[in-house]
């Protein structure tokens, strides 16, 4: 089948212009339906509501306490009480009916009892004190809210005082999520090689429920072009807009574009954003039409700048605008020149001061997104941004959330997610990113990070503690960490007999390297160089992975027999280790933090119980020491 291209690729600040005109087009007309007021929550005013009844609709009580005459207490004093009789007043509550026959209210502290039934009070009250009037709150026929207004909780309760039961509000678009391809299942009973499950339509669905929208997601869809077309069109004649998932691209089974050019019309193929170039905007039967990418992060990215315009049109609303700040980049980036790239960045605070450290950049990373605080956006025309710039980001999470984040780079290990978890118990929070022991060193130098784990060997076969001293100055400490066993890992069984590191050497044998900076490459480089072991007959030598998890996952594959890593890890993936030695696995510290509640909390976890019974339950691992400062630069 003939290969699909691009149109060429449209800049992103043309398409809220083509959306505008798409809708203009489009048969959609804003709708209403009738709701319970209780079941209104979030919803929009299709007209403005006014007030059926006052609240009050009664004079009230605005306290506890008597009800009576004002003029019979004018000449109380404390020096010249006045009495009322028993006749002459009544008990009243908070919201009780004021009688005809009283014009005001006395607090109960006020009041004196005798005991005959009479009382004092020694202040006078004047005329329709402390008496709620009719209508205070909310008057009959008063505008309770506006037109376009999304119903919130406290909105509920004004329209229930005014008497409102019920309520026109804007009718919810109904919205299409087709998945499509032959790899798609649901199912995690299912997944198998060359198998992948759905992610993205729920991701999609849940983002249309928050916008106010209703989603359906239907069946999954082979790449068969009929079956995929009559599905498309027979979607466009139900609901108000089709969202296709994945197939957008310019694959051999990428239908998509054909499918809506073929029925339709094809405005957009192509926009130039990274990730989420392959983004189609199209129409078929006056409805509009968009094909996502397949990646999540190019889903999210194309669903952000896209469909959720079209969504909030729909709804009558304007999207919201983002919060940006101002960061400090921990690290170079680069960018080419055709696209606005969005880079997924990790926030935190140091020394007053949000630094900005980006995340993995690939497009089908959902855990990028994940840990992900804020959004950097690089222009067009851009090559990128030196380290150390100040750039915008736009907010994920909440600025207080990032301000209790402990912000951790270098060295990967297990351990700092237990740790993460067991700090949010005081509603603080580790944010880790993996780039090896050396990464972090750079990283916590430019003051980027506020802690760096490390485990580095130095020449005299040593850990750790030469780093103050060879790459920092006084603005650190040392503090220590954990001893772990480092080691082979093998499959299961250790079916092709690896005995040891000159076993790497045979033809038989793919090995799974660690990145250039980490500690287990250096430990790896440094045991290889001592005994004698020439890298270049190794295979797999220069494959390099970020972490000991994908190192053993990438072992437990078929096509790989070995790697490098702790033990933790190998019984997490259920790999045999063959242990080579063990090592000290330490945390770099800026200075300035040390005896900050962030940095406490994280030393207590260190320190505490329950954190030695997660160790325990990994393995590999031996604690002495835990949290002390063991280096700091005189």
């Amino acid at each position: 089948m003939k290969r699909k291209i691009y149109l060429n690729s449209v800049d992103l600040k043309e398409i809220p212009v083509i959306l505008n005109n798409l809708l203009s087009r489009g048969k959609y007309q804003i709708n209403f339906e009738k709701v319970d007021t209780i079941n209104a929550l979030n919803r929009i005013t299709y007209e403005a509501i006014y007030a059926k009844v006052s609240s009050p609709f009664y004079s009230a009580a605005a306290m506890d306490g008597i009800v009576l005459k004002a003029s019979l207490t004018y000449l109380a004093t404390e020096t010249n009480p006045v009495t009322i009789s028993k006749k002459d007043y009544q008990p009243i509550n908070t919201g009780n009916v004021i009688p005809m026959e009283y014009d005001a209210v006395v607090m109960i502290e006020d009041v004196i009892e005798n005991e005959d039934g009479s009382i004092n009070l020694i202040k006078s009250v004047k005329p329709f004190q402390d008496i709620r009037p009719i209508g205070e709150d909310i008057v009959l026929g008063d505008m309770i809210l506006p037109k376009n207004h999304k119903i919130r909780p406290v909105d509920i309760s004004a329209l229930l005082s005014g008497g409102i039961n019920i309520l026109k509000v804007i009718k919810k678009p109904s919205i299409a999520i087709i998945p499509t391809g032959d790899e798609i299942i649901t199912d995690i009973k299912e997944l198998k090689e060359g198998k992948i499950i759905d992610s993205n339509s729920y991701y999609i669905k849940n983002e249309i429920k928050l916008l106010g929208g209703e989603a359906t997601i239907l069946k999954i869809q082979k790449d068969i072009f009929d079956s995929l077309e009559k599905t498309i069109v027979d979607a466009t004649k139900l609901y108000d807009l089709i969202i296709i998932g994945a197939g957008s691209s310019a694959g051999t089974k990428d239908y998509a574009k054909s499918i809506i050019e073929k029925n339709g019309t094809v405005y957009v193929h192509g926009i130039g954003i990274k990730p989420g170039k392959p983004t189609i905007i199209g129409e078929i039967n006056k409805i509009p039409v968009i094909g996502l990418p397949g990646y999540p992060v190019s889903t999210f990215i194309a669903f952000d700048n896209i469909v959720k315009p079209i969504i909030t049109s729909f709804l009558n609303q304007e999207i919201k605008v983002k919060k940006i700040i101002k960061a400090k980049l921990t690290k170079k980036v680069y960018s080419s020149l055709k696209n606005y790239e969005f880079i997924r960045v990790k926030l935190g605070v140091i020394n007053n001061e949000i630094i900005a450290t980006p995340l993995d950049r690939g497009a089908g990373v959902t855990m990028s997104l994940v840990k992900a605080d804020g959004i950097m956006i690089i222009d067009k025309f851009r090559e990128g941004y030196e380290e150390m710039s100040i750039v915008d980001v736009y907010l994920l999470k909440d600025l207080k959330e990032i301000e209790k984040s402990l912000i951790v780079i270098g060295s990967h290990d297990i351990l700092l997610d237990k740790v993460d978890d067991l700090m949010s118990n005081e509603k603080f929070h580790l944010s880790s990113s993996h780039i090896g022991s050396f990464g972090g060193i750079m990283a916590i130098k430019n003051k980027g990070c506020h802690i760096a784990p490390v485990h580095i060997l130095s020449e005299d076969g040593k850990y750790n503690e030469f780093i103050i001293d060879k790459y920092l100055d006084n603005s650190y400490s040392l503090v220590r960490g954990v001893t772990r066993i480092q080691g082979l890992y093998v499959k299961k069984g250790n079916p092709k007999n690896i005995k040891s590191l000159s076993d790497l050497t045979r033809d038989d044998i793919v090995f799974v390297n660690r990145q250039r900076g980490s500690g287990t490459r250096i430990l790896l480089d440094y045991l290889l160089k001592e005994e004698g072991i020439n890298k270049d007959n190794i295979i797999g030598y220069d494959f390099e992975l970020g972490t000991h998890m994908l190192v053993a996952t990438s072992v437990a594959d078929p096509r790989y027999d070995c790697g490098m890593g702790v033990v933790s890890v190998a019984n997490l993936v259920n790999l045999d280790i063959i242990e080579i030695g063990e090592e000290h696995y330490d945390f770099i510290v800026l200075n300035d933090i040390i005896d900050t509640p962030l940095f406490n909390q994280f030393i207590k976890v260190l320190k505490s119980k329950e954190f030695q019974e997660e160790l325990n339950k990994l393995g590999g691992y031996s604690i002495s020491n835990i949290g002390e400062i063991i280096r700091i630069k005189r």
